[in-house]
């Protein structure tokens, strides 16, 4: 009977069971029309423009996503019937009112979504009964109030979103009623300050968002009993302080203050986070950083202080063993450091045996190079200099060297194997400035020539005693040029035997300094006006031999206003190649482009628009010179070129203008290598081009002038006669003050016959202190006097036309020992003269007013 009892028992169980499951699974079959249910108690009734909830949802649903619709409000009781009910998401409604009442019956509700709403204050009422929500999104709404009892009775929850709303301050009395909080957002709000103990009860908290808000202050107890904290985000506030609160969070492993106004970081900053793994403080003012405030921070991976412009010394990483990512620090496993943007001047590496990569650009400052030895594990680094990667040359990880420097033809990710093969020996030499031995042989014998030859040139031309016409003028001044490129070229040399082996430990000093801006001015002064010069030259040139051709009045007019026209020209050209120059120094074009300090272009950067600018003016002034010429060619007949002066003098400006012009064209060509893409990736050819063909002109002008004009002959003669001068004139007895400047060494051998010769009264003080008479008495041996009755005189100096009167000698004419070959001839001109020029008739010009074009 007890066995019949108890299977009549069992039975009744298993049938209201299964009634009861038959019933649940009806009423878990019921859908309110407009949403989609699924068969496990989810319904989404998202984006159906609904304006209330929706009616007939079983009673065990446990999901319900009724976000983007259009509710404004919710009732009371509206979510009674749901008491399974674990999600609600309401977000990107309209929501501006919720009744008190509104989710009561929800005691299983974990999450709810209240975010993207127009909700003003925190609904406290209706969150009361909440007893087991977890999480808690009111974000993106317009909540201005936080009630002091809003989460009163939410002891469960866990993750709390008030971001992007108008709280004017911290919540501080409804967070202590969140013992177990353990995520809180406060970002995007209008917050100013944090006062002290603003979470003293949320022991739990894991993580704290206050970034983005309008805080100035921070209590040295703010974060006072965040006890478990490890993410404090301060991003983009208005800091000017270090937070010292956060000595209070002896679990922090991430924090952020980046976008600040934090100008100094104390001593021993971080002392007490020990376990903090990444430290953001990028864009922040930074100037001073104490030495030991990065110092045992044995888990820190990443470290960015980019953008502290004001930083000039980065503190000691000892200790700091794990730094992966850095922007300077002493890490034993960190892998990572960015350290760009910054004013850097130097970065101690010791302590970075683990780092993994290293940022550095932009660091301007920062000119010193790296020990590849501390840093074994470098896989990639960034530097603000190509030079700087010369240092990783040979390390064994062979690094990638990223360096902005490197732009046209070595932009972008540079591996050791490539690098090499670019910057060694070209315009961004590891070793050698110059490179090969042809290179280092030939721009020092062209150093050499253009020192000896362009000085000798200069004092040929300058030296007391001679005539200083136009031409003579001009060849000065072109010498001249040309002994200030080769100043240039030797400054170049000098340096390569100063760096020899290590240019890449001096080079960025070098380009940076005001020693290659001062080079590179003396360069392009130089260049440029020796082509102006070059080209005032071909003008005067033309204009000399048209004036020979002519006769009487005019020829004189012309010449005495020439010499005039022509030294204004100079005056104004000189002007125009010293504010071309200049340009550089106003940030037009750069001289630091290359070690050799010249504003050509070796990359993307803004000394193409100066290059450009140097070629066009150059070649313009060329074609004017070959214009020029090619009608005086035209103009000339084959009698006048057989002139053996007039021919040479012409020959030789021809010379330069073809010789100038031919080592102009492959330097303009090679200038231009950013914008041909077939010659760009060559820059050994390029550096080549440029250091021989660019100062050989300097080197040629003046062997050109020596070898092929006349007129040197007779500099030289003078030059060397001016030794004996104060000798021959003590020979004389005419005292050191009353010596003219003009006396030639002819003179010293006049004086030696002068015991041998009668002479009158009024010639013989003009011969002592007239050169070109001197020449003349020394082959007549004799004096006009001799002849006659001797003259009666009242100026000495008027007997001899040659240096008394503008017609006597002209400055396109030889000194005139050319045209004598009769020294009786000699006699009878001086006799005239000295016979009409004591009767007061004009001095008549004898054979010396044959024109003859001298250089």
């Amino acid at each position: 009977m007890r066995s019949l009892a108890a299977w009549l028992v069992l039975s009744g169980c298993l049938l209201l069971c299964a009634r009861a499951a038959a019933q649940g699974r009806t009423a878990a079959a019921r859908c309110a029309a407009p949403c989609r249910c699924d068969g496990d108690g989810g319904a989404d009734c998202s984006g159906r423009g609904l304006g209330a909830v929706p009616t007939g949802l079983s009673a065990f649903t446990y999901y319900l996503d009724l976000s983007m619709n259009n509710i404004t409000e919710l009732p009371a009781n509206v979510f009674k019937n749901l008491t399974y009910l674990e999600e609600l998401r309401l977000a990107g409604n309209d929501l501006m009112s919720i009744h008190p009442e509104a989710l009561s019956g929800l005691h299983q509700l974990k999450v709810l979504m209240l975010q993207n709403n127009q909700l003003k204050m925190v609904p406290s009422a209706a969150l009361r009964n909440l007893h087991a929500l977890q999480s808690l999104r009111l974000d993106a709404n317009h909540i201005t109030e936080v009630p002091e009892n809003s989460f009163e009775g939410l002891q469960q929850l866990r993750h709390l979103w008030l971001d992007d709303n108008n709280l004017a301050e911290v919540p501080v009395e409804p967070l202590s009623h969140l013992a177990n909080l353990q995520a809180l957002t406060l970002a995007l709000n209008r917050i100013t300050s944090v006062p002290d103990h603003a979470f003293a009860n949320l022991s739990s908290l894991v993580v704290l968002h206050l970034h983005n808000n309008r805080i100035r202050e921070i209590g040295k107890n703010s974060f006072s009993g965040l006890d478990n904290l490890e993410t404090l985000d301060l991003n983009f506030n208005n800091l000017v302080t270090f937070p010292e609160a956060i000595e209070a969070l002896p679990k922090l492993k991430e924090l952020g203050f980046h976008s600040n106004g934090i100008a100094v970081i104390p001593e021993r900053a971080f002392l007490r986070n020990t376990l903090l793994r990444t430290i953001h403080l990028y864009d922040n003012p930074l100037s001073t950083v104490g030495t030991t405030a990065f110092q045992n921070l044995s888990e820190l991976h990443s470290l960015i202080l980019r953008g502290a412009s004001k930083m000039e010394t980065f503190p000691s990483l000892t200790g700091t063993v794990n730094l992966e990512s850095l922007v300077r620090m002493f890490l034993f496993r960190v892998r990572f450091r960015d350290l760009s943007v910054n004013a850097l001047t130097s970065v101690p590496t010791t302590g970075l045996r683990a780092l993994h990569q290293l940022r550095l650009s932009a660091n301007l400052d920062l000119k010193g190079t790296l020990e590849p030895r501390s840093l074994p594990k470098l896989r990639t680094i960034s530097v603000p200099y190509a030079y700087q990667c010369c240092a990783f040359a040979g390390s064994t990880q062979e690094p990638i060297c990223i360096c902005r420097e490197l732009g046209g033809f070595r932009k972008g990710v540079l591996t050791w194997k490539m690098s090499l093969s670019l910057l060694v020996g070209a315009f961004k030499p590891c070793e050698f400035l110059l490179g090969s031995w042809m290179i280092r042989l030939t721009v020092w014998f062209i150093c050499l020539v253009a020192l000896a030859a362009n000085a000798v040139v200069l004092a040929a031309t300058f030296c007391p005693g001679g005539a200083l016409c136009p031409a003579a003028l001009l060849m000065g001044l072109l010498a001249a040029s040309n002994l200030l490129l080769g100043i240039y070229v030797g400054s170049l040399a000098v340096l390569d035997a100063v760096t020899w082996g290590a240019f890449a430990q001096f080079g960025v000093w070098w380009e940076t300094g005001p020693s290659c801006r001062a080079m590179g001015l003396l360069a392009v002064f130089s260049s440029e006006a020796s082509v102006l010069f070059l080209a005032l030259a071909t003008v005067e040139r033309s204009i000399a031999v048209h004036l020979v051709l002519k006769k009487g009045e005019e020829l004189e007019r012309q010449q005495g206003r020439g010499w005039g026209r022509f030294c204004l020209a100079a005056t104004l050209l000189t002007f125009l190649a010293a504010g071309t120059a200049c340009l550089p120094l106003f940030h037009v074009g750069e001289f630091s482009s290359s070690p050799l300090c010249l504003p050509f272009s070796t990359g993307e950067s803004s000394s193409l628009d100066l290059t450009v600018a140097l070629v066009l003016l150059n070649s313009l002034a060329y074609l004017l010179m070959a214009v020029v010429y090619t009608h005086l060619y035209c103009g000339l007949g084959k009698a006048h070129l057989m002139e053996p002066l007039q021919a040479a003098a012409v020959r030789h400006v021809a010379w330069l203008i073809f010789t100038n012009c031919l080592f102009f064209c492959p330097v303009a060509a090679f200038s231009f290598t950013p914008l041909l893409t077939g010659i760009a990736n060559n820059p050994e050819i390029m550096k080549s081009v440029t250091l021989i063909l660019f100062p050989l002109p300097a080197c040629l002008n003046p062997v050109l002038y020596i070898f092929f004009n006349p007129r040197f002959r007779e500099d030289w003669r003078r030059l060397r006669s001016c030794r004996s001068r104060r000798a021959g004139a003590a020979r004389v007895g005419i005292p050191d003050g009353d010596i003219s400047p003009e006396m030639s060494g002819d003179c010293t051998t006049y004086s030696q016959l002068r015991a041998g010769l009668a002479l009158c009264d009024c010639c013989e003080p003009v011969v002592l202190t007239t050169p070109s008479i001197c020449k003349h008495l020394v082959r007549s041996h004799s004096c006009p006097a001799l002849a006659g009755v001797p003259p009666r005189c009242s100026r000495a100096e008027s007997y001899w036309a040659d240096c008394g009167t503008p017609s006597a000698q002209s400055e396109y004419a030889d000194e005139g020992d050319s045209f004598v070959s009769d020294s009786s001839d000699q006699i009878q001109a001086c006799g005239r003269a000295c016979f009409y020029q004591s009767r007061g008739f004009p001095l008549v010009h004898y054979s010396y007013n044959i024109p003859c074009v001298k250089d």
